[in-house]
């Protein structure tokens, strides 16, 4: 049930794209605690976004997970950013992250919910 969104102005090639998901994938199922078959990534490259009054590379992650703990987002933020700097040579001060702890009613799979 973890869920990672990643947006960037950055151009990938499907390829790319298909790392970086994978190695979000694992990271969140590493640092959530949360078995991987449970994980989806969804990578938009080729974004049109700014920050801080410019196109320069840049992303949006949003990361949401039932049962994600506040203890458990200051280590993760660390570890997406230092994966996006180490893959996409981002400059960790030009993303932001929104974290959501989803209630478990609120999240649906399957044609239900959890």
């Amino acid at each position: 049930m973890p869920l990672i969104t990643l947006s960037t102005n950055l151009t990938l090639d499907r390829a790319q794209e298909l790392g970086i998901a994978k190695h979000l994938s694992a990271l969140a199922s590493k640092m959530i605690g949360k078995p991987e078959q449970w994980v989806m990534t969804h990578v938009c490259s080729q974004q049109s976004m700014t920050f801080s009054a410019t196109d320069a590379p840049c992303a949006y992650l949003e990361c949401k997970s039932i049962g994600m703990t506040d203890a458990q987002i200051p280590p993760l933020a660390a570890a997406l950013c230092a994966l996006l700097q180490h893959e996409l040579h981002l400059d960790p001060a030009r993303v932001y992250i929104e974290f959501s702890a989803a209630q478990p009613q609120h999240w649906g799979w399957n044609g239900g919910t959890f």
